[in-house]
């Protein structure tokens, strides 16, 4: 085989592997809140969190109401707005609630690791088209799973 084919070859399977990657390295990941999570810590709505790199969504399962026996659950989707490699190897993930009719407010969320996967929060409420800070939420954590079966 001339020097010219392995080339080609070589280029030809190369081509295949970068065109392969993003489905390779596209997945999933999921999360749940830890048992970690000190008995004081505030109260987390967020029951569940399934991010999916490849369609760059996110799907929660929230708390809508909380009485003492009940909770009430729902779904809040959101985009995933940034995503990074941090220092650690794992990505950083940022997204936000896409907001519904009628409200006036978004969250925006934070996903990160650090010895453990942090959820940090922040609520923003538009007053007359300007965004205001509402509230930022301590940060809880959670205990997440990876599938790279994109």
């Amino acid at each position: 085989m001339s020097t010219r084919a392995i080339t080609l070859a070589f280029l030809f399977v190369f081509s295949l592997f970068l065109a392969a990657s993003p489905a390779v390295w596209a997945g999933k990941i999921t999360c749940v809140p830890s048992a970690n999570n000190a008995a004081g810590s505030p109260f987390n709505p967020i029951r569940r969190i399934s991010i999916d790199e490849h369609s760059r969504t996110v799907n929660m399962d929230v708390v809508r109401a909380r009485t003492k026996d009940t909770e009430t659950m729902g779904k809040m989707r959101a985009d995933l707005v940034h995503m990074e490699e941090s220092q650690s190897g794992e990505p950083v993930y940022v997204f936000n609630s896409i907001p519904t009719v009628g409200v006036e407010a978004t969250s925006l969320f934070r996903l990160f690791k650090t010895t453990e996967w942090h959820l940090v929060s922040a609520s923003v409420v538009y007053v007359s088209k300007v965004p205001a800070l509402r509230t930022v939420e301590q940060g809880v954590v959670f205990d997440c799973k990876r599938s790279d079966m994109g």
